[in-house]
């Protein structure tokens, strides 16, 4: 099972960010056959209030942000393209917000 299968399961939804256009997520969804949808913030709003945009490139770092149904940020990490995310961590998340709720 995938982990956006597993993420959606938990009753959450899985969302992507960049600064490319519209277009170019468009063509690299259907590459990668990506589940989620990919946004794009051209003019890196997003990008800039969760505080990851590196300036220098004017890209974003390679983030991931767990927010819950209330718009509260419960988690986040930020780091190079050369991380490597399984989504392990963010399951982990989930479950673990779940249990808190209780």
């Amino acid at each position: 099972m995938e982990v956006a299968e597993r993420i959606a399961e938990r009753g959450a939804t899985l969302v992507a960010i960049s600064g490319d256009s519209p277009a170019c997520h468009a063509a690299f969804a259907a590459a990668k056959k990506f589940p989620f949808p990919l946004l794009s913030d051209l003019h890196r709003t997003a990008i800039r209030a969760y505080g990851v945009l590196d300036t220098a490139r004017n890209v974003a770092w390679r983030s991931t942000f767990v927010i819950d149904r209330d718009g509260v940020l419960r988690w986040g990490q930020a780091g190079d393209r050369e991380m490597v995310r399984d989504g392990a961590e963010i399951l982990r998340v989930l479950d673990l917000i779940t249990r808190l709720r209780k």
